[in-house]
């Protein structure tokens, strides 16, 4: 969930009726040392007229190393890929023809992993300098082949603020991208609202118990991720357990404590 549900807007949502308190409130941050973001994997395959595919098992588009555009997930989602060499790519993330993330990847001499370093800055005008270390599943050579995160590494870790309303609805913000989600806790379609948010992304939150939240985050009705929420019990921490649909082997976790 931290690339599909990466939030923000602190006070929004937050103003209008009164509100009914209960454990999940407050501000959380991860806590890099107690979570697992390793796991995730995805692949690259190449046809012989130059197209490239990429899929997570969720997503999944064509592109070509030619540094033009190409959409991803939305039309307002496009990626840039420029080949410097055969080890060596440049990828420009942008949304609405702005630049969200520019990402060296990198393979290694003898072809076993493949290194990405992002860097840009968030919505909120925070920088961050991320890099994630994946090793080779499958394919022979190249960056054809299917690759699995095994090092993660994040610069400045997320924040989340919930709270609840009187009329039983939820708050989730969080605040490094300015994007929330308001609504009831009852399974049905919520939007993710924020300035870099693809249209037609939702979320669906249901509190199966006092201690337990799970959720599906959407595009136009098609899940792209999946998760839960347990609260500890002494309330001063929760754990977030996201994967993509269909790879439940994937999992990670990410540890959130109140501040």
């Amino acid at each position: 969930m931290h690339k599909l549900l990466a939030t923000a807007l602190t006070c929004a949502a937050l103003t209008g009726s009164a509100f009914a308190s209960t454990p999940w409130d407050g501000t959380w941050k991860l806590d890099l040392n107690k979570s697992h973001l390793t796991g995730p994997s995805f692949t690259y395959s190449k046809t012989a007229n130059g197209v490239w595919h990429y899929t997570d098992g969720a997503i999944s588009f064509d592109f070509a190393p030619d540094g033009k555009p190409y959409k991803t997930i939305s039309p307002d989602d496009t990626l840039s890929v420029t080949a410097n060499g055969d080890h060596e790519l440049t990828l420009v993330s942008r949304f609405k023809d702005k630049v969200r993330a520019t990402t060296q990847e990198t393979l290694s001499p003898d072809g076993k992993t493949l290194t990405d370093r992002s860097s840009g800055t968030r919505p909120d005008g925070t920088k961050f300098d991320d890099s994630t270390v994946y090793t080779r599943v499958s394919g022979a050579s190249g960056f054809a082949g299917k690759w699995k995160s095994t090092k993660v590494s994040v610069s400045v870790p997320d924040s989340w603020i919930i709270s609840s309303g009187s009329d039983g609805t939820i708050n989730w913000d969080l605040p490094g991208y300015k994007e929330t989600v308001h609504g009831k806790p009852d399974g049905t379609p919520l939007p993710i609202t924020g300035p870099t948010v693809s249209a037609g992304m939702t979320v669906s939150i249901k509190q199966v118990s006092p201690h337990r939240m799970d959720y599906t985050v959407a595009l136009n009705g098609k899940a792209i991720g999946e998760g839960y929420q347990t609260l500890a019990a002494d309330g001063k921490s929760f754990t977030d357990v996201s994967w993509t649909p269909g790879q439940q082997t994937e999992k990670t976790t990410g540890v959130f404590v109140k501040q």
